[in-house]
């Protein structure tokens, strides 16, 4: 693969860089945390999800905004699992 060269000769404006489409309903997710409503435990952000947006930034905010709602809602399920065993 590294004596591979390609040309790049430009960008095609048929928007054929999105490979990506569907993903889990957003009815099966907690919105306010990302969890799964099918899959207790599990959460979800990014791509995963049924959100298709525009280019231009909308995919990456999409992206980093479910990244950390999902984080923190990961944070505070674990925090009640652990202070639940005590």
């Amino acid at each position: 693969i590294t004596q591979c060269t390609l040309d790049i000769t430009g960008k095609n404006t048929n928007k054929d860089e999105f490979v990506t489409a569907g993903g889990v309903p957003l009815k099966e997710v907690n919105l306010k945390t990302m969890e799964s409503k099918v899959c207790p435990g599990l959460f979800l952000c990014g791509e995963v999800l049924d959100i298709d947006g525009v280019t231009g930034g909308f995919n990456f905010m999409g992206c980093w905004s479910t990244g950390y709602t999902a984080g923190t809602g990961a944070t505070a399920y674990v925090k009640s699992l652990n202070t639940a065993s005590k």
